[in-house]
């Protein structure tokens, strides 16, 4: 059963987490030399440097002479990547309200009747409402990330997107690219037409039809204006008109098969310029994402096998809630082998964190989905260069060639290897030197020494979810065998599983899939536990995280 939480409660909305500061840039002109260099369009260089001036590469070779004027690092043994850029991201957006939620005070007024929700603005200019702290930039930065596109995480029109440098002094001047697109999904008003998906469909669909007809009306008014009346001025239909003419493309986010099919049959309706967002079963629908044309945006957030068209209905009529071996079994070589599949099909891809992962969990991901099958060289690319063509900047960023921004990232070992390390990265020639956090004492704290005994969990806790709205209470039963860990999250409303649960050392995480308006999300909790207190973070897909306490109850 999944917990489907009352309005009241807030729902988890987004709460800025204390980091520690990032270290300081480093800019000017820099020398990385004896390097190996992996440029992505160009080949390997096995040895070579790259020069970095005013925040472009000047020069990459095997035989390039460092300039007088430059800071040399010697960078022997260590590798030379392109920054990795992700598609789906909500950095710095303002939280998403709770489904349910009305007014934007919180405190239960109904919004404006003449003001238009959230999720139905097309001319939503996303770049002019980022605004993200430092630690957020620095905990995507340490990982090897050095763009994001920016859109929200819910609506039918989310508004029109913007690719943005993670650097620490993100202004609207350091936008690389807005708009990139007009980004869409499936996801209907709250309280309001259109609330349905059949409502949300419709809606779409009437508003492309205004928005040719709004096109046709100017372009005979530009012809021909005498004597004719001038047509009214309208925004969002006005925002429509480039995506209709194939200038700006359409970003329809779309994840599970029925969802990728609604969305290629609206883009052959209006004859949009369509790329695909999230495609996490694109394997079951190949056909359809082929016959566009277009490249794919491909989510690595994999879904649960219960999750995925197909096997929720098999598993429901056959297990108890809970029991996922079987499924888990049978569903997740098939889930993490998607790029693979969607490769072996000749579907030219992005791989993205879907939003929600940490960088960490992203590679991590990206790992699995190279030993589903996907060559680790395709991979790379989909992390760089083809990401940078589906936002329309490949002639600024992907690479490693003289002339484009030096988004760079230096890694100890393979990026996409296992042991792989993040050193340094560059943002437009500003260098960030990336520092391990100090190891924890064994059984102490996150990031515990590996094999020191994990902390007992076992029993029941009281959780409270701390949001600007006020504290969300819960109870967590959790049952314990060795680092694994399972059991229930329970409120008035009923109670969701508890998945993929583990405890290393003092360190404890685990994750529960609630129903929110009709639509499924899966929340992961990050915490460390200190006797019978356990406090960390609730990581909230496109909403951001939200801090959480729990006091365990003594027998």
């Amino acid at each position: 059963m999944r917990l489907a939480l009352p309005a009241s409660a807030g729902a988890f909305l987004t709460v800025a987490l204390a980091v520690p500061a990032p270290c300081r840039a480093q800019e000017g002109t820099w020398a990385l030399t004896n390097a190996r260099i992996e440029t992505v369009t160009k080949g390997v260089i096995e040895h070579g440097t790259i020069v970095v001036r005013d925040g472009l590469i000047q020069t990459v070779g095997a035989d390039v002479a460092p300039p007088a004027d430059a800071r040399v690092l010697d960078l022997s043994g260590r590798t030379v990547y392109p920054g990795i850029i992700d598609l789906i991201s909500t950095l710095g957006l303002p939280a998403a309200p709770a489904p349910g939620a009305r007014g934007a005070g919180g405190g239960g007024a109904p919004a404006p009747a003449e003001a238009t929700p959230a999720g139905l603005q097309p001319d939503r200019m996303i770049a002019d409402e980022i605004k993200p702290t430092s630690a957020d930039i620095k905990s995507l930065r340490d990982g090897g990330i050095t763009a994001v596109l920016v859109a929200p995480a819910r609506g039918a029109f989310r508004g029109l997107s913007a690719l943005v440098p993670l650097r620490d002094s993100l202004t609207e001047q350091a936008v690389i690219r807005s708009p990139v697109a007009e980004n869409l999904g499936f996801e209907g008003a709250q309280g309001r037409y259109p609330e349905t998906l059949l409502g949300v469909i419709a809606y779409e669909r009437q508003a492309f039809y205004d928005a040719q007809r709004q096109a046709l009306l100017l372009d005979r008014y530009r012809a021909n204006p005498v004597g004719v009346a001038r047509p009214a001025y309208d925004e969002q239909l006005g925002a429509l008109i480039p995506v209709l003419k194939g200038d700006l493309p359409a970003f329809f986010f779309a994840k599970n098969e029925n969802e990728i099919r609604r969305a290629v049959r609206i883009g052959r309706e209006f004859g949009l310029k369509l790329t695909v967002v999230g495609a996490t079963e694109g394997f079951r629908a190949t056909d359809a994402l082929k016959a566009t044309g277009q490249p794919v945006v491909v989510s690595v957030d994999f879904p649960k096998p219960p999750e995925v068209t197909g096997w929720q209905y098999r598993w429901t009529e056959r297990h108890a809630p809970g029991d996922s071996a079987e499924a888990d079994s049978a569903a997740r070589p098939i889930i993490e082998g998607n790029a693979a599949a969607l490769n072996n099909a000749g579907i030219r891809f992005a791989l993205s964190s879907g939003g929600s992962l940490r960088s960490a969990e992203f590679f991590a991901n990206v790992r699995k989905a190279i030993k589903a099958g996907l060559p680790r060289d395709v991979a790379l690319e989909a992390l760089t260069i083809r990401p940078a063509e589906i936002a329309g900047v490949a002639a600024q960023l992907g690479s490693i060639e003289p002339g484009k921004i030096a988004n760079l990232v230096v890694t100890e070992g393979d990026l996409l290897g296992d042991s792989a390390k993040v050193r340094a990265v560059f943002v437009d020639g500003a260098r960030y030197e990336v520092v391990a956090p100090p190891a924890a004492p064994a059984g102490r704290g996150r990031g515990a020494a590996s094999g020191a005994e994990p902390a007992d969990v076992g029993g029941t806790w009281d959780l409270s979810v701390s949001t600007p709205q006020g504290s969300n209470q819960a109870t967590l039963t959790l049952t314990q065998s060795g680092a694994s860990i399972t059991g229930q999250l329970t409120s008035e409303m009923g109670s969701a599983a508890v998945d993929n649960g583990e405890v290393a050392g003092n360190s404890v995480s685990w994750s529960t899939t609630l129903t929110m308006g009709g639509q499924s999300m899966t929340i992961t909790f990050h915490g460390d536990v200190e006797g019978n207190r356990m406090r960390g973070s609730a990581e909230i897909p496109g909403m951001g995280s939200a801090s959480f306490t729990a006091q365990k109850r003594t027998p």
